[in-house]
Formats: C-alpha cells, structure tokens, sequence
C-alpha cells in the first residue's frame, strides 16, 4: 500500500501527512500552495469531501424516512379517526338502564376509594370526546364521552347542533336559528359522562372511540373519596342539568357496535 506523502506546513514548518490544514496553525494548505502544489491539496482534500458527503446522504435519508413516517401516521389518523356519519333516523331508541345498589361497594383505586352506587348499562351515540391531561381527575378519569340516545342518535338532530366539551362539561348550539327540538327533550336524550377506565385495555378503547359510533358499555355509576372525604359523586338521574349532572362511570366492558 502506498505511503501518504508527508507535507510541510509552508507558514510554520510542521511536518505531517498529507491533510487539508496544518494541525499546528490551521492554515489551509491550498490557500497558500503554490498552483503546482494544488493538485497535492485537492488530492488530500478528496477523501475527507467523500466522507462528508455519503454522511449527509444518509442524514438526509433518514430525515425523508421520518418525515414520510409522520406523513404516513397523520393519513392514517385522518382515514380511521374523522367522524361516523349514518342515514337520518333514531339508531339507539331506548334510555341508558340503571339500578340502584341497596349496599354500595368499594374498592380502592391508587390514592381513592371507588364506591359503587348503581349498575349501569349505556348503549348509544358518541357526540363528542375530551382528552383530560392536567386536571385533579385526569389520572383517574382520563377521558369524558358526551352520549347521545332517543332522538340524540339521530344524524338529522345531530347535524343541526354544535357539541363541544371543555371543563369537565358539554355544551350544545344550533346551527340554525332555533333547536331542532326543544332544549329539555334534547338534554334528557343526551350526557357528559367522566369514564373511569378498569384497566388498560378499556382506557384504550375509550380514547379510541370517534364521534358517531355506537357503543355499548357496563359498569357502575361511581362515587369518588379521597383521604376520607366525598370528591367526586356521579349523577344519577338523566334529567339534571348543571353541575353534578354528569356520570362517573366505572367502565368494565366496552364495545364499538358500529363504525
């Protein structure tokens, strides 16, 4: 193999093999070469040239395989994760089913004590979903599911009002001039639930669902203490209104019946 010829630093004299720059000073060899040396320098320049530029091949590379990625995943979310839709008509005609526990039960949930008021069984329409992240209840209750049943599951109804949910509450608003019906019968068809999930698989499934499907779950309408004190206790009526009017639900089983 041939040996790299040693150069000599033409400002301060240092001798080394063949580089672009003088290790001692840093004074760039082609720069003060005469034009006979110049071939010299660019020949010691090349491998370094050649180096640097398959590195930034395969950074470039990568960066368009992660954008693509991402690319790829906002598709994807946008395919599966947009709104079901449904002919006009009451897809789920009946009321959510309850019944009331002589003796409550608890159970101990991290911190708090979960007890049970009634069982409950919900099968209905998806009007909205809210991620909850920061607030004192997020921990446990990670996401609030604003139901629809009667005539709430009907697209006609669903389509003339705008839902939105923040604060642990949901708020309608007509689209139009007026209601499609009157507020009590659309409140009275409709819920902001706080979903409390059993395990892992159900907090799954709960952060998953999409706006416009039909699910049916079970579990129980829960009450909520914490170092002895009631902080949180569902409602347990369909027809309240303001606050404490939301259920806490205890969700054991989940299922996605369409959509």
């Amino acid at each position: 193999m041939e040996e790299m010829q040693a150069m000599q630093c033409p400002k301060c004299g240092h001798e080394q093999e063949g580089e672009v720059e003088c290790f001692r000073c840093g004074v760039i060899f082609s720069r003060v070469l005469p034009d006979t040396d110049a071939p010299r320098a660019r020949a010691a320049l090349l491998p370094r040239i050649t180096m640097y530029d398959h590195a930034r091949e395969r950074k470039q590379l990568f960066l368009l395989a992660v954008l693509m990625s991402v690319l790829a995943f906002a598709l994807l979310e946008a395919w599966t994760g947009g709104p079901v839709t449904h002919p006009p008509g009451i897809l789920v005609p009946g009321a959510p089913e309850q019944v009331n526990l002589q003796q409550p039960q608890a159970w101990r949930k991290g911190d708090r004590v979960i007890v049970a008021l009634a069982r409950f069984h919900l099968r209905g329409r998806v009007l909205s979903t809210e991620r909850y992240r920061w607030d004192a209840t997020s921990d446990l209750s990670p996401i609030d599911v604003a139901m629809g049943w009667g005539p709430m599951s009907d697209q006609r109804i669903v389509d003339s009002l705008e839902i939105a949910q923040g604060n642990r509450c949901y708020v309608m608003a007509p689209t139009g001039d007026r209601p499609p019906l009157p507020w009590p019968a659309l409140m009275v068809s409709s819920s902001n639930m706080h979903m409390i999930p059993a395990d892992s698989d159900i907090e799954k499934s709960l952060k998953s669902l999409r706006s416009g499907q039909i699910i049916e779950l079970s579990g129980f309408l829960v009450g909520v203490q914490e170092n002895g004190r009631w902080v949180w206790v569902s409602s347990t009526s369909r027809t309240d209104t303001g606050d404490g009017a939301c259920e806490i639900i205890w969700v054991e089983r989940l299922s996605v019946l369409n959509g």
